[in-house]
């Protein structure tokens, strides 16, 4: 019974699906989906002026490059709204091109495996005369504004970095004063040759008569307290002292004064010259900076005590510690400059001392420092230290 009841189930499931199928096909062949309309496409009436100005094309950007117009090239980038910065910028550029392109279709090659010449002087000369031909360009083309234009700062103010108050036309000068005495001082070829070291020295000579010619007083004055050899020291050695404009302006004057044209004899007589000369201007440098001062500004000077800063600043040494190591070694050179002079001691018995000294004094700044930055101290003090003993120790 109940298998017959099963079998009349599905025959009706069955039956169910073959209506269905029946249904949709008649719905889909009997009722197709219109055909697609055909696209026709719409005129839009355009305004005349519209459909010109969509029709013109872009007048290309043509811009003339010859190396004589310059000028031209400006006019051009004016004439289509370019800012006038930015043309300074484009005509520079462009300029720097066709030089560089000069330059390189003049240079010539050396071997790698042959040494490159060291007289460069004519080369010198002719960047010299390029970078003024360059000035003029611009000058032409921008007029005298151009000069106060930072991006021409190169060519108008060379040496504006430190000499800005000079005014342009002196910096040119100076700058090609100086490059050109540089180029003609460069060593030649093979050995020292006394006469070189003598032509060199008549050189510097020459140029120094060449810029007080060209600068006022007042201007050669200005350069000396920044570019002269003694400045470099003076900048060097005070560098870590509290010290004001004016103070080391007052003590670059007593020094030059003294120690500049000190020497007028060579050799030895030479040196008790400079030496004597350093003697008064650091009397006059202490009345004027006072006695603590003094002290402080004295130990700058003192290649142990930078060699020492040095030391402290690689270990992570305190300036007191440094300070107390400069105080054992500055004893030690005391006691060195004593054994020297005793003549009641044999060569052999004066050895042993001064090497007592350098152990007892190893072992101080040991005890300060540590091991590690000790060794470091005597590595790079000792040679000082014993020159100072044989000129007599500092106060």
């Amino acid at each position: 019974m109940g298998v017959h009841i099963q079998m009349i189930k599905n025959i009706v499931i069955l039956a169910l699906f073959v209506v269905n199928g029946t249904l949709v096909y008649a719905f889909v062949v009997r009722n197709p989906p219109p055909p697609p309309q055909p696209f026709t496409p719409q005129i839009v009436p355009v305004n005349q002026d519209m459909a010109q100005e969509a029709t013109l094309e872009p007048a290309p950007l043509e811009l003339i490059t010859p190396r004589e117009n310059y000028g031209t090239l400006t006019e051009q980038l004016r004439e289509r709204g370019v800012s006038e910065d930015l043309i300074r910028q484009m005509v520079l550029a462009t300029i720097d091109r066709d030089f560089l392109l000069d330059q390189q279709a003049q240079r010539i090659d050396t071997p790698y495996w042959k040494r490159p010449p060291r007289d460069n002087y004519e080369t010198v000369l002719a960047t010299l005369e390029l970078e003024d031909n360059k000035r003029n360009m611009l000058l032409e083309i921008f007029g005298d504004e151009i000069i106060d234009d930072p991006l021409f700062e190169n060519l108008f103010k060379p040496l504006n970095e430190t000499l800005a108050f000079l005014s342009s036309d002196k910096q040119i000068a100076l700058d090609s004063l100086i490059r050109s005495n540089q180029a003609a001082s460069t060593p030649r070829d093979g050995g020292f040759l006394r006469e070189n070291w003598v032509d060199r020295q008549t050189s510097e000579q020459d140029l120094e008569r060449a810029i007080q010619e060209l600068l006022s007083q007042d201007e050669y004055m200005e350069y000396q307290l920044r570019e002269s050899a003694l400045a470099g020291t003076m900048r060097r050695s005070m560098d870590g002292l509290d010290s004001s404009e004016q103070e080391y302006r007052d003590i670059y004057e007593i020094r030059n004064a003294l120690e500049t044209n000190a020497v007028t004899l060579s050799g030895r007589e030479g040196r008790q010259e400079l030496l004597a000369a350093r003697e008064e201007a650091n009397q006059q440098i202490e009345d004027y900076l006072g006695p603590q001062r003094f002290e402080e500004y004295e130990r700058l000077q003192d290649p142990v005590y930078r060699s020492l800063q040095s030391v402290g600043e690689r270990y992570g040494t305190s300036d007191a510690n440094v300070l107390a190591v400069y105080e054992v070694t500055n004893d030690a050179a005391s006691r060195i400059q004593e054994v020297t002079e005793n003549s009641d001691l044999s060569r052999s018995e004066r050895r042993q001392k001064m090497s007592e000294i350098q152990t007892d004094t190893h072992v101080q700044v040991t005890d300060i420092l540590g091991e590690e930055a000790a060794k470091s101290v005597q590595q790079n003090t000792s040679r000082f230290i014993f020159r100072r003993a044989g000129r007599g120790s500092r106060r």
